[in-house]
C-alpha cells in the first residue's frame, strides 16, 4: 500500500495546487507583507494627525513603493539568481559540455532544487553515453585493425570469422550508445 503524502492530496484533480509548498509559502509572504504595511501605514498616520501634517498620502505612497520595491527584490532573488544559473548551465549543455554540476543554495526554491537534480542526471546520462560510445568506437577500430592484420598474414577462416562476429558485437554496443544519444 503506498502513502500519500501532503503533496499527493492537494494535486488531485486539475492540479491546481500541484506546487502547494511554494505557493503557501509565497502567500504566506504576501499576507505578512499586507499586515507589516498595515502597520507602517497605522504609524504614519498616526504621526501626520500628532504633527498635523497634509502631505500624509504622498508620504504613504512612498513609502509603499521603497517598500514594495525592498520586498520584492528581497523575495525575487531566491529566483532569479538560481533560474539565471540555469539557464547559463542548459546553454553549456546546448554546447555539448557535460561536465557541468549545478548546485543551489539551501535557501533556493525546492521545486527549482528537483529541476537541478533533473538537469543533473541529464548530463551524467549523456556523459555516460558518450563515454560508451568512445569506448565502444576505439575498441571496433582496434579490432579491425587486428582483423586487417590477420587477413594479411593469411589465417585461418574460423579465426577471421570469429574476429568478425566480435566485430559485429561491437559494433551492436556502438549502435545501441549512439541510440541513446538520439544519434
Amino acid at each position: 500500500m503506498t502513502q500519500t503524502t501532503k503533496r499527493d492530496k492537494f494535486t488531485r484533480g486539475k492540479e491546481i495546487l500541484s506546487a502547494t509548498g511554494p505557493q503557501s509559502r509565497f502567500i504566506l509572504f504576501l499576507i505578512f507583507l499586507l499586515v507589516f504595511y498595515t502597520l507602517l501605514l497605522r504609524i504614519f498616520q498616526k504621526l501626520a494627525m500628532i504633527v498635523d501634517l497634509p502631505i500624509f498620502l504622498p508620504i504613504a505612497l512612498i513609502t509603499l513603493l521603497i517598500f514594495i520595491g525592498l520586498a520584492g527584490t528581497l523575495y525575487s532573488h531566491r529566483f532569479v539568481g538560481p533560474v539565471v544559473r540555469i539557464r547559463k548551465t542548459l546553454e553549456r549543455i546546448g554546447a555539448g559540455d557535460f561536465s557541468v554540476t549545478l548546485r543551489l543554495r539551501d535557501a533556493d526554491d525546492p521545486m527549482l532544487k528537483d529541476l537541478v537534480k533533473a538537469i543533473s542526471h541529464l548530463c551524467e546520462h549523456n556523459k555516460q553515453a558518450h563515454r560508451l560510445v568512445q569506448d565502444s568506437a576505439k575498441e571496433l577500430f582496434s579490432d579491425l585493425t587486428v582483423l586487417q592484420e590477420t587477413i594479411r598474414t593469411g589465417a585461418a577462416v574460423g579465426d577471421l570469422i570469429k574476429q568478425a562476429e566480435a566485430i559485429q558485437k561491437k559494433q551492436a554496443t556502438l549502435e545501441k550508445a549512439l541510440h541513446s544519444l538520439g544519434i
